[in-house]
């Protein structure tokens, strides 16, 4: 458990890194850009996402069979091949879709956004450059799901954590001194990304088992697993349609500028998530590992402690964002305008990504296990829902009504996803899972925010206001560990261990 301990530090240090140095400069890029151009850094997020489809399913794949194999020597050449075929698949098929987005370019400047001060060529440019910022980009993901795969978090969340730094900040000098336009925030996003591809090829080729011959392409390596890889593609494509609906639709029935405000909300919810994906990224190769050796005591164990310590951390976040959401907006852009239209659908926004966040555990356990057919029958679900709510609640209510087409989808997975996940796999635990593991730590958040919102009504802008978050942050993150029976054990032997140092 060592490993895994530090795995899930790595990855936690890493996304923590990586979703303040996001907050910080956010801000600083919607008074540079402006509102309406910021709106195509969502876009962009988007188009990322939807592209991301089209690995179909290669690298949750190969994450999957390196965590099986990595272990053993007799795979090694094989592990390679796999390598191989695959990255060789990823980089053609970024090559296609970035200039499927270059061609589409200018109809969908046209067609598609409502544009208010920026013009329909400029629009079209940056898109066009979206295309190739993303393609360079995409494959990065797939070698960081081969070093998730190989257990290799800490280089993995070192790497990402650099080169977020460079596109965060690197930006700013950019925008300042060369060109404060759209543009140019976009070719430094693509060169960023074709630097840190490149990178990550070289780490995950280091971090694989020498073989006793050279790498080469073999179709059969993907073949043997077309059905597992075929079940997160189909996944993939309804999850990235329930995902992106909300913003799409925004983009294409309100003003741009609205979707640069959306883009703060979700800027916000995403910093949740990446709290949320730390834990997903260590468990997975851990339980496909478990699976492998019919291990289901260890796994079961795992399972429920995994669960309380993210529940935990998911209701201490979610709880203040929700309870101090006005507050935080300001605190953060210092703009009550601003607040007052995001509040709202942020805290939305952060009850949908909360309830996502508690079935990461869940969805892996089903990976782990190859199982694909739940989690696309809840999704096809959710689809066949929030389409029609679609086309009534974003005219109507804008960004709020937006915000619950990601609320919807996830409040379904939990109430039908859990019973019936385990009706198949750890039979039995559905009722602990969140009885004992989820809603003790979600109640306490909750009773300890609102306790805190009474007696500090009001946060000023200032260092006190940040101290007052911080301490009711820690307080409610004490409340919800106190109330998970694994944490609370944990903490009780970590303080029966100092003191017995201490008075020795």
């Amino acid at each position: 458990m060592a490993a895994l301990r530090i795995n899930i530090l790595a990855n936690y240090a890493g996304h923590m890194w990586i979703a303040a140095i996001g907050l910080v400069f956010l801000p600083l890029y919607t008074r540079i850009l402006g509102m309406e151009a910021f709106g195509l850094v969502g876009l962009m997020l988007s188009l990322q996402a939807v592209m991301q489809l089209f690995d179909f399913g290669i690298g949750g794949t190969v994450n999957r069979e390196l965590s099986r194999r990595v272990y053993d020597a007799a795979q090694a050449d094989n592990s390679r091949d796999l390598l191989r075929t695959a990255e060789t698949t990823i980089w053609l098929l970024a090559a296609l879709a970035a200039l499927l987005v270059w061609i589409g370019s200018g109809p969908m400047a046209e067609h598609w956004l409502h544009l208010q001060t920026l013009g329909r060529d400029q629009a079209g440019t940056a898109i066009a450059i979206m295309g190739v910022a993303i393609a360079l980009l995409w494959p990065s993901t797939f070698y960081a799901n081969c070093l998730s795969g190989l257990e290799r978090q800490p280089a993995l969340n070192l790497i990402n954590a650099a080169f977020a730094t460079l596109r965060y900040a690197g930006v700013v000098p950019v925008l300042i001194w060369a060109a404060s336009t759209i543009e140019a925030f976009l070719w430094w996003h693509a060169i960023v990304g074709l630097v840190q591809s490149l990178v990550m090829a070289v780490a995950v080729w280091r971090a694989l088992p020498s073989g006793k011959r050279n790498a080469r392409w073999s179709a059969l390596e993907l073949l043997r697993n077309r059905s597992f890889a075929g079940g997160l593609f189909a996944i993939g494509v309804l999850s990235v349609v329930i995902t992106q609906i909300d913003r799409l639709a925004l983009a294409s029935l309100r003003p741009l500028e609205e979707v640069g405000y959306y883009t703060l909300a979700l800027s916000v919810a995403a910093g949740l998530g990446r709290m949320v994906q730390p834990m997903f990224n260590a468990l997975y190769p851990r339980f496909s590992r478990l699976v492998s050796r019919h291990d289901e005591k260890t796994l079961r164990e795992l399972y429920h402690l995994s669960s309380q310590y993210l529940a935990v951390v998911i209701a201490s976040m979610t709880s203040i964002l929700i309870i101090f959401s006005w507050d935080i907006l300001v605190l953060w852009t210092g703009d009550a305008m601003v607040a007052d239209r995001v509040a709202l659908p942020m805290a939305i926004l952060v009850t949908g990504t909360a309830l996502n966040g508690l079935m990461n555990i869940p969805y892996a356990l089903q990976l782990a296990n190859g199982w694909t057919r739940l989690a696309l029958g809840l999704n096809a679900v959710s689809l066949v829902l929030i389409i029609p709510l679609c086309f009534w609640a974003v005219p109507r209510h804008g960004m709020v009504g937006a915000s619950v087409l990601w609320l919807v989808p996830n409040l379904i997975s939990v109430a039908m996803g859990v019973p019936l996940m385990h009706r198949r796999l750890l039979r039995g635990q559905a009722v602990p899972w969140l009885l004992r593991d989820n809603l003790p730590p979600l109640l306490a958040g909750l009773g300890v925010a609102l306790a805190l919102r009474a007696l500090f009504p009001v946060l000023p802008r200032s260092l006190s206001g940040l101290a007052v978050l911080a301490l009711a942050s820690g307080l409610t993150l004490l409340g919800c560990a106190l109330t998970a029976p694994a944490v609370r054990a944990a903490m009780w032997r970590r303080m029966s261990s100092y003191f017995d140092e201490l008075f020795q």
